[in-house]
């Protein structure tokens, strides 16, 4: 049987490649998140509408949208980091890409309930972000939790890449410092704004 041009290419080659691509991956997935976190900061009107009715607005949206891309795209880039420096970075790279790689994981499944659940929660049950309802609870239990694993797996994976020296240092220090400072300056918003009056939702959107 003869194979045609398209598919003469190894499958491993292909996977070898879309795994390298996780480079690139990161760089867009940084910026994604970066412009995420200045809508979320700057435009989307929480103070104004409070949280029910923020969650429907085109820049909320925008915001989460832009954060959930971040987050998957920041898994493929976490495959491609750690297929660079596998050996090089030990039993310690293992643990923390492992905890890096399930964390990024729920983290995305926190977001994309950002993205879909919370405007639909915002139209039928708004109370769940005005502390009005013990279903809040949960929500940020859980939001909780997957960020501060998230944030616990990144330094665990940072500090590896960092000791294995195959990227240079200022990169692996800034992976180290990046995500878990992101998440404490998310957190600290949150509860800020909760104390200045404004609804008090789970982790910030």
């Amino acid at each position: 049987m003869k194979l045609g041009r398209g598919t003469a290419r190894p499958a491993l080659d292909r996977l070898s490649t879309f795994v390298a691509a996780g480079a690139w991956a990161a760089i867009v997935g940084g910026a994604a998140l970066v412009i995420s976190l200045l809508l979320d900061w700057l435009v989307v009107p929480y103070e104004k509408l409070g949280d029910a009715s923020a969650y429907l607005t085109a820049s909320y949206l925008a915001s989460a949208g832009l954060l959930l891309l971040s987050t998957v795209l920041f898994l493929w880039a976490l495959l491609a980091l750690y297929n660079r420096q596998s050996i090089a970075t030990g039993t310690l790279g293992l643990w923390g890409f492992v905890v890096a790689f399930f964390g990024t994981a729920l983290f995305a499944g926190s977001v994309w309930a950002e993205v879909f659940v919370y405007p639909t929660l915002a139209r039928v049950a708004p109370t769940v972000f005005t502390g009005q309802s013990a279903e809040a609870s949960s929500l940020i239990i859980g939001k909780n939790l997957s960020a501060y694993l998230f944030a616990i797996g990144i330094v665990l994976f940072g500090l590896a890449t960092l000791k294995a020296g195959v990227y240079p240092r200022w990169a692996s220090a800034l992976l180290v410092v990046s995500i878990p400072a992101t998440i404490f300056f998310l957190i600290r918003k949150e509860r800020f704004q909760n104390r200045s009056g404004r609804s008090c939702s789970a982790l910030p959107s």
